[in-house]
């Protein structure tokens, strides 16, 4: 379904909907506020360098920003990729900051979960952030192919471990299965997009 530029699938009505029948803390409204201000982190960036957001995707497997403008190259890539961590961990500061100021147990839990976006949306995964960063950090010190091949080993290693790990916290707790679920959900989208070549998901140079 789409609504002007911004389109998502029944895929993530589902996710949704899951995260309000699990969500027995009421987080989810700050689960959206981190979400919304890393968003806004590389919109910001787009814009600064010269882009323009033409689509904003939404699915089960994540979030997807398609932009035109002026060609930025590997490192405009790199600046797009990590201002959306960039802004969670300036969340998390303020709110950590303010929270202490107003004794606010809520503005604490924001910190917490912006930080921790921060650091997951930094991992070596080519779907996140930090995967891309990496990846075009490595384009641009040696070849393309190279840096797709090195980009997929540590993605496929860095999901497989979590996948363990997840399933060890699920076995070792007997009901926490949060690790595994995002594991998963990464080893799904990682299998959608390795279709496409990662040399050929950013603009071209």
């Amino acid at each position: 379904m789409q609504f002007g530029r911004v389109s998502f699938t029944g895929g993530f009505i589902v996710m949704i909907a899951l995260v309000y029948l699990f969500d027995v803390n009421n987080f989810v409204p700050l689960v959206v506020l981190a979400a919304l201000v890393h968003e806004g982190g590389h919109f910001a960036a787009i814009w600064a360098l010269g882009g323009r957001t033409l689509r904003l995707h939404l699915g089960f497997v994540g979030l997807r920003i398609d932009y035109e403008g002026r060609r930025v190259g590997y490192p405009g890539e790199i600046v797009i990729a990590l201002m959306g961590p960039a802004a969670n961990l300036a969340l998390a500061y303020a709110a950590s900051f303010l929270g202490r100021y107003l004794g606010s147990e809520t503005l604490f839990f924001l910190a917490g979960i912006s930080l921790g976006a921060a650091v997951f949306n930094l991992l070596p995964v080519y779907q996140l952030d930090g995967g891309r960063a990496l990846y075009c950090f490595m384009a641009l010190a040696m070849d393309v192919d190279w840096a797709w091949r090195v980009s997929c080993v540590l993605s496929c290693a860095m999901i497989f471990a979590m996948l363990a790990a997840g399933l060890l916290l699920f076995i070792w707790s007997g009901w926490n299965f949060t690790l595994l679920t995002v594991a998963i959900w990464l080893l799904i989208s990682y299998c959608k997009s390795e279709g496409s070549a990662i040399r050929y998901a950013v603009n071209e140079y």
